[in-house]
């Protein structure tokens, strides 16, 4: 049931389109011809990390969205959903530096204990808590029409689990994380 909140939200994150307008330099109002994109992570071809998101302007340089994703490195797997809020200093959403927040819901699990004898995982451990974080992101749009999105960005999450919780399937109070993006701007 909250799965199909959150993807509600996201919907509706994503066709909202009130932001009609930005300011230029100059003062006067131009139309900005893409507010919104939905992207993917690339690496999750070769690697074990897939990543989609879907962002939309919803005032002048602000922009709500979610992310989820599934990520399995080293026995641990991550499966994250996300709701995000960024700002963008240039004012022009989608383009250049911005800084956010989220909040969401992480699953993770772990098969790094406990061991038998011989060393082989006997089960998984698992932990389901909700996060909050912080994001600094670029993002640059190319083609000659400005619809294809690349994104980087870095960020860290904080688990809002207790400390026996996280130590029992060993995760830290907060983890690093990294974004890499390709899609498409509307």
């Amino acid at each position: 049931m909250r799965m199909r909140g959150f993807i509600a939200g996201l919907v509706i994150a994503v066709v909202a389109r009130s932001a009609s307008a930005q300011a230029a330099p100059t003062g006067t109002l131009i139309p900005i011809a893409n507010r919104s994109y939905i992207g993917f992570n690339p690496l999750g071809i070769p690697f074990d990390i897939f990543t989609v998101e879907a962002e939309s302007g919803v005032a002048q340089g602000i922009t709500l969205g979610g992310v989820g994703s599934y990520i399995d490195v080293n026995n641990d797997r991550y499966t994250s959903f996300d709701f995000k809020f960024r700002y963008y200093p240039g004012e022009v959403v989608l383009r250049g530096f911005s800084l956010g927040a989220s909040v969401g819901y992480l699953g993770f699990s772990t098969s790094d204990f406990p061991r038998t004898q011989t060393n082989q995982a006997v089960g998984r451990e698992s932990l389901s808590a909700p996060t909050i974080g912080v994001i600094a992101d670029y993002n640059w749009l190319l083609g000659s029409q400005r619809r294809f999105l690349v994104g980087t960005g870095v960020g860290a999450k904080r688990v809002l689990a207790s400390a026996e919780e996280r130590q029992r399937v060993n995760l830290d109070r907060a983890y690093l994380t990294a974004r890499f993006t390709v899609g498409l701007a509307f």
